[in-house]
């Protein structure tokens, strides 16, 4: 073939790639947005809302709590009189009941009374139970919207990443049903239509790992949301600026978490008093009225018991000891843990800190020169002084940038949940 000839077939085959990448270097490649189904869509807060009502452990606590204000009546009462019947003085030789004079038939009736305030304590210790309850009732709700909100956007990331996939594989199958019609004619160099088709399936490969990713994050969102799960997803918005660290440190006090451990202090605290007025004797006050019989009158019968802790300081003083103990170990639970959420507060707001900035370098660097080396390899290819390899991998770096931008947005999203969960009142 002459010079002249294989220059202009060089031209030929550089136009024809020219003229199908100019399609898919510049509508695929300016995508920023994600395009979901027509169905009703689901916000992340909507998530949230729906999972805290139907959620059967929120309703176990909530009957947790009506159990112990039932409880918290009864602890405050007397213990229920005793009834006691019997015979006295009955002769076992004869067991004749008129035999004896101070044989007879007894009927009596007994009241233990708590010594000290024990009943008052009790009642105390039991209104705090239940305002732990409460409170372990709004910090469950409070996990679970963040649960949610979580198992939302880990459907979310990787269901943008496989819309903009698609929409570019579109594209590239176009390219390399083209490229292989055109290499038939002699028109394309076959290292340029084997290219096309690598690029086609390595994009369906990466296809089929988000289409996995995304069937497994919705079936880990379905334990929140049941069916709701498998809708259509809104689109991710901004959730605002981030308020000052500080603020957000003194406003951890208020977490629902921290507040039930609180809580556990103080009933640990209302148990220890409890065990401390256990040194008080109880007491036990009964009435008998005895029937004799042959006509003789019958008798009235009066008695006081007591309880005598002398043994307290085995008994009563080593349970006050636990009970102390309980304390101590509850307040350096709630210490621990809130030493916990506070370093959880600030990674998140670290990574949110982070997430920010990296969106702007996405937003005003590295996608915006991601598109001009891509407009310039193929003005390189097309004059010449570039391979079709390199246009691809502009390609290829373009739609990395635009994904990886995907999963920052998603980041400072997650940071953002774990703070509203950690500082929202």
């Amino acid at each position: 073939m002459t010079q002249p000839n294989c220059m202009r077939l060089v031209l030929v085959r550089r136009l024809a790639v020219t003229v199908l990448l100019m399609a898919a270097v510049g509508r695929p490649m300016a995508l920023t947005g994600v395009a979901f189904a027509a169905d009703p869509p689901l916000s992340l807060d909507q998530a949230a809302h729906l999972a805290i009502t139907q959620q059967p452990q929120l309703q176990a606590k909530e009957a947790a709590i009506r159990s112990l204000t039932e409880s918290a009546v009864a602890v405050r009462q007397l213990p229920d009189p005793m009834l006691n019947f019997g015979l006295a003085s009955l002769p076992v030789d004869t067991f004749n009941f008129t035999q004896e004079p101070m044989t007879m038939a007894v009927l009596g009736v007994n009241q233990t009374i708590p010594g000290g305030a024990k009943r008052r304590l009790a009642g105390q210790r039991a209104e705090r139970q239940i305002t732990q309850g409460r409170d372990l009732l709004t910090a469950e709700r409070r996990r679970i919207e963040r649960d949610a909100r979580l198992a939302w956007l880990d459907v979310y990331e990787p269901e943008a990443a496989l819309a903009l996939v698609r929409q570019i594989a579109a594209e590239d199958a176009r390219q390399a049903a083209w490229s292989q019609s055109v290499y038939r004619t002699g028109k394309l160099s076959q290292a340029d239509a084997l290219a096309a088709q690598i690029q086609l399936e390595t994009l369906r490969d990466r296809q089929t790992e988000l289409e996995l990713q995304v069937q497994r994050t919705r079936a880990a969102l379905s334990r929140w949301l049941g069916e709701a799960a498998q809708g259509a997803l809104a689109p991710l918005s901004d959730s605002g600026p981030f308020a000052p660290l500080t603020d957000l440190e003194h406003r951890l006090e208020a977490q629902p978490e921290l507040v039930g451990l609180a809580d556990a202090v103080a009933v640990s605290r209302a148990e220890a008093d409890e065990a401390r007025e256990a040194v008080k004797p109880d007491w036990t006050v009964g009435l008998e009225y005895g029937l004799r019989g042959g006509g003789m009158p019958g008798l009235i019968s009066v008695n006081v018991a007591v309880d005598l802790p002398v043994f307290h300081a085995q008994r009563q003083d080593r349970r006050l000891a636990a009970k102390l103990a309980d304390v101590e170990q509850a307040e350096q639970m709630r210490l621990d843990r809130r030493r916990a959420l506070l370093a959880d507060l600030r990674m998140a707001y670290a990574d949110g800190q982070a997430a920010d900035e990296r969106i702007r370098r996405y937003d005003q660097q590295i996608i915006p020169l991601s598109d001009q080396r891509a407009s310039s390899a193929l003005n390189a290819y097309r004059v010449d002084q570039a391979g079709y390899d390199r246009v691809l991998e502009a390609r290829r770096a373009g739609l990395e940038a635009r994904i990886n931008r995907i999963a920052q947005q998603v980041a400072r999203a997650r940071a953002a949940v774990q703070i509203r969960y950690l500082t929202e009142e």
